[in-house]
């Protein structure tokens, strides 16, 4: 059903501008979405080699590097992808596309340097018959390419490399991404030129759909088809990337299943890290990983507005004491209507106040 919506308003959106412009896209705003293009396709192959220290580190490791400079290295060299990406978006003045693209791409890659180094400290400290086999170039390569955030050893793999497959995914990003661009140039960028003219509510009433369509659009895009593509390359085989986060009754449960990749590295490397290794309580160490989650989403939202204005945060707190009494709606249809009013109005909400009140 989505394929056919988005490709139908794809042709619907084409003709209307090549009927009123004589264009099949409105290039305003791909002339601001692709600045720096060539920047930002070289930040993205520095970042993929730059994570190639935390193999370097476990060179080290195995030659005696001791575990006071394991850690200095580890930390230093992840938190300096952070800085030289802030600093990049800060004076090169990017927009919402490049600034969104470098912080996802700086936060995807921390969690993958990060995850290594730690699970392969687990297998070291534990003798794991695989390590330190597991230790080379092409194991490092394929945990880079394959679109999982955990490191694991091994992974379960599909027989082959399926062109057909892989092409037919090529073809629906495009397809996805154009209907987004045309959604967000027809429908909200118009919106948020006359944000100073507009009050809050009248904002907000405009953005609610629009917004709520490019959820599930960026969700297809990326969930569907770019980590499909990236599985495929690797012939990845577990491609659960997400479960039923639509018929959640709590946030608690939809943060559990929309995005399984960074769940993953959220339980694993905070939850269960602050459990097992630093002898937390199960609710101090699913506050700990809440607020690491909100940070992160903090990070990108103050990058994106260049000042802090915690509203993300904020609005993301508020979820705590809503999941409370969710949990007395668990798998019921008034807890189901409850989320899905807080999926309809939240995003819109965090999109007006950081346009009016920033």
């Amino acid at each position: 059903m989505f394929i056919l919506i988005s490709s139908s308003y794809v042709l619907i959106s084409a003709t209307r501008q090549f009927t009123d412009f004589g264009l099949i896209v409105d290039s305003l705003y791909f002339k601001q979405m692709m600045k720096d293009f060539s920047l930002l396709i070289f930040l993205w192959v520095s970042v993929f080699s730059y994570c190639w220290l935390a193999y370097a580190l476990q060179i080290l490791i195995l030659r005696g590097l001791s575990e006071s400079l394991v850690i200095v290295f580890q930390h230093v060299t992840q938190g300096i992808m952070f800085i030289l990406t802030v600093f990049l978006g800060l004076t090169r003045d990017w927009g919402l596309s490049q600034t969104l693209f470098s912080q996802i791409l700086v936060l995807t890659h921390f969690m993958k340097m990060h995850s290594y180094t730690m699970v392969n400290r687990d297998l070291r400290r534990l003798k794991d018959p695989a390590y330190p086999n597991n230790i080379n170039p092409t194991d490092f390569f394929q945990y880079l390419v394959a679109p999982a955030l955990v490191y694991q050893t091994d992974y379960c793999r599909i027989p082959k490399f399926r062109p057909g497959y892989f092409s037919k995914k090529a073809i629906l990003l495009f397809v996805q991404f154009w209907s987004l661009y045309n959604l967000i140039s027809d429908s909200i960028i118009p919106v948020l030129d006359k944000v100073n003219e507009l009050s809050a509510i009248e904002v907000l009433s405009r953005l609610i759909f629009p917004v709520l369509i490019c959820y599930f659009m960026v969700f297809f895009i990326l969930f569907e088809q770019i980590l499909n593509l990236f599985g495929e390359m690797v012939r990845f085989g577990d491609r659960e990337f997400y479960l039923d986060w639509w018929n959640s009754t709590s946030f608690e449960e939809f943060n559990r299943k929309w995005n399984r990749p960074v769940h993953f590295f959220l339980h694993k490397h905070i939850y269960l890290e602050c459990i097992y290794r630093n002898g937390w309580s199960e609710h101090w160490a699913r506050a700990l990983t809440f607020v690491f989650s909100a940070a992160c989403h903090e990070i990108i939202m103050a990058s994106i507005c260049r000042n802090v204005k915690p509203y993300l945060m904020g609005l993301m707190m508020v979820q705590i004491p809503l999941v409370l009494v969710q949990r007395l709606l668990k798998r019921s249809m008034l807890g189901l209507y409850v989320f899905w009013g807080g999926m309809i109005l939240g995003l819109p909400l965090l999109l007006t106040m950081y346009s009016k009140f920033t």
